[in-house]
């Protein structure tokens, strides 16, 4: 096959007459293929560019799609734990009732225990406790002359069985005070720890308005204007800097103005992503086709080389 062809000039022409000298085909596309290698070369690396931009960009609409799924998994479950604690709240409401009530009963019983076996003692001069009436009763039984001595030995009997009974009912007085004072104790403290001030109402109670969401008043030494400034520092590059937009939870917290900001967030990341996703397509159909001529010009060139040396 003849090769002459490439030689000739008149084969490469376009129709115009501003080549200032005529070339053969060869070395044209030579000049072509310089010409799409740098055309190549630029188009690369801006499809590099636009694909490096939609790959952060995707990456960045995955942090925020997976962080609104958190915080709705989230929300859910604390929905659940504000349903069983308001549960278990009204449960140890009827227990502080009950303790309270027990505790009240308790100490009436230790005041009317305490106040009977005040009875059998003497603390006041005048007021004479069982123990020393029962005592005199017999010295006044003693001193009778009018009476039988068989008589009085039998109620002497009487008296000395119902002294000795009310020995014994003195010398349980600490033992049952004892028991009724630890009782009391345990009852004041079991009502302390779930009633107080800082028991476990109290605590369940915050709980509660942790996960219900109460709003609360802003920090005095909040600086509005420092605030905004570091806002303005996390929103100056696309995508943000996932460290310093790290969340700041309260619940619930689908409803907090952080979380609010993550979900406008969310959507304008997925039309950011969806946009440079177009452009970094668009971009490679070019790079493409622009590899494609250059691997077209440079295998034609390496064959009609081959050519012209016989191979």
């Amino acid at each position: 096959m003849s090769t002459k062809f490439l030689n000739d000039s008149s084969c490469c022409k376009d129709g115009t007459n501003d080549q200032p000298e005529p070339q053969d085909c060869l070395d044209k596309w030579k000049e072509q293929l310089d010409d799409v290698c740098n055309q190549y070369n630029e188009t690369a690396a801006e499809t590099s560019k636009y694909k490096e931009e939609y790959t952060n960009s995707q990456a960045w609409y995955k942090k925020l799609e997976n962080w609104n799924t958190i915080i709705k998994d989230t929300d859910e479950k604390a929905n659940q734990i504000v349903t069983e604690l308001e549960f278990f709240l009204e449960q140890v409401k009827i227990v502080c009732e009950n303790s309270e009530c027990t505790t009240e009963a308790l100490e009436q019983l230790t005041c009317l225990v305490k106040t009977i076996f005040d009875c059998l003692y003497t603390y006041k001069q005048g007021e004479e406790g069982l123990k020393d009436k029962i005592k005199d009763f017999k010295e006044a039984i003693e001193c009778l002359s009018n009476i039988d001595e068989e008589d009085k030995a039998e109620v002497m009997k009487c008296i000395e069985d119902y002294e000795q009974k009310i020995t014994l009912v003195c010398e349980m007085q600490d033992a049952i005070l004892s028991k009724l004072l630890e009782t009391l104790k345990c009852a004041h403290l079991l009502h302390a720890y779930i009633c107080g001030d800082d028991g476990l109402m109290s605590k369940l109670e915050g709980i509660l308005v942790d996960f219900n969401g109460v709003e609360e008043d802003e920090d005095e030494d909040c600086d509005p204007e420092e605030e905004q400034e570091e806002q303005d520092d996390d929103t100056d590059q696309y995508p943000c800097n996932d460290k310093k937009a790290k969340p700041k939870p309260k619940f619930p917290i689908n409803e907090s103005d952080y979380y609010k900001e993550i979900e406008e967030a969310l959507e304008a990341a997925k039309e950011k992503t969806t946009e440079l996703e177009e452009q970094w397509i668009e971009s490679k159909k070019i790079s493409d086709g622009m590899l494609s001529q250059k691997n077209s010009l440079k295998d034609a060139i390496e064959t009609a080389e081959a050519a012209e040396s016989g191979k």
